[in-house]
């Protein structure tokens, strides 16, 4: 029995360790392991994506702004666009982030950063080819003017029954009290769009009442004055509009057989319009109310007219064709 605590040989152990090298032979130092564990850096390898392939990539619209460089394939050389230009590119990119332009002919000779390449897809998607159209001529006239300011004229036609309390008392006969009335008349009207639309009027009236004794009395009258007319509104879904105008004349007269009288008058005439849309502009049918008021200023002979001052009042119909 050998006890524990007997000396060992290790003679050979020492021998051993005495043959190989000592650490600090393999020892790096602090620059040396910076630079190997750069080298030990992972970098991932860089597929190079072929002409070829990214032609094979199919093709979409963008646009390139000015001032922004491109690449000749050609002279390997950049230029820089002086203007906006629109460019068939292809959708697939270089290994390096390029795009590659396609010319005209199909051929590729220019390449652009992707960055620099706005698509416009979503733009052209908006146009709508027109389906048919007519070539516009080449002696092209232009007229430039203010259509808000433009005065469209409007002719009319009135016809209407006459109450001639005026007449009457003139001609101091009952049957003169009635009589027909037309009128004929060029309006003007502004075509702003405020609520109230003014114009001017010019008007022609010719009126006809009987005496007792089987003379016939024509009463004439041109006139001028202003005009207005409200905006359309809906009445049981159609369109009407009101409108007044005040004209005067220094000019009216009514003659008989055996005698003339000559006034000066007032015309008040209100009347509701329904528009109707036509080829020329509107059609425009329409009921009238007018009050006429008559001061004698010359006559062929003695009267007997009442202080009252009585007028001549007319009801109708009114026709006008509007033409914008």
């Amino acid at each position: 029995m050998v006890p524990a605590f007997a000396q060992v040989d290790v003679s050979a152990i020492q021998k051993l360790s005495n043959e190989l090298p000592t650490f600090d032979q393999f020892k790096e130092s602090d620059e040396e392991i910076n630079i190997n564990r750069q080298d030990r850096k992972f970098i991932p390898p860089v597929r190079v994506i072929p002409l070829e392939e990214i032609m094979k990539s199919g093709t979409q619209m963008g646009s390139i702004n000015a001032g922004v460089p491109v690449r000749n394939l050609q002279d390997n050389k950049n230029y820089k666009l002086t203007k906006q230009t629109f460019v068939r590119y292809f959708s697939y990119e270089d290994e390096n982030g390029f795009k590659y332009i396609q010319n005209k002919d199909g051929t590729v000779s220019w390449r652009i950063l992707s960055r620099f390449v706005e698509p416009i897809k979503e733009e052209l998607a908006l146009y709508v080819p027109p389906l048919k159209y007519t070539p516009a001529p080449n002696n092209i006239v232009r007229a430039e003017y203010d259509k808000k300011l433009s005065i469209p004229p409007e002719f009319t036609l009135l016809a209407g029954m006459v109450r001639g309390d005026f007449m009457q008392d003139l001609f101091n006969d009952s049957k003169a009290r009635s009589g027909t009335s037309n009128q004929y008349g060029i309006h003007f009207f502004t075509q702003w769009k405020l609520p109230i639309k003014a114009g001017a009027v010019l008007h022609y009236e010719k009126a006809l009442f009987k005496l007792s004794s089987g003379e016939q009395v024509i009463y004439s009258s041109p006139s001028f004055g202003p005009q207005f007319k409200t905006r359309e509104f809906e009445i049981f879904d159609h369109p009407v509009r009101f409108q007044t105008q005040f004209r005067v004349s220094p000019f009216a007269r009514a003659s008989a057989e055996s005698t003339t009288y000559k006034f000066n008058s007032a015309d008040l005439l209100t009347s509701i319009e329904r528009p109707i849309k036509n080829r020329w502009g509107e059609f425009v049918l329409g009921l009238y109310f007018q009050s006429q008021w008559l001061n004698l200023k010359d006559q062929s002979g003695s009267v007997n007219v009442e202080a009252s001052n009585k007028t001549n009042k007319s009801l109708g119909l009114s026709f006008a064709q509007v033409f914008e």
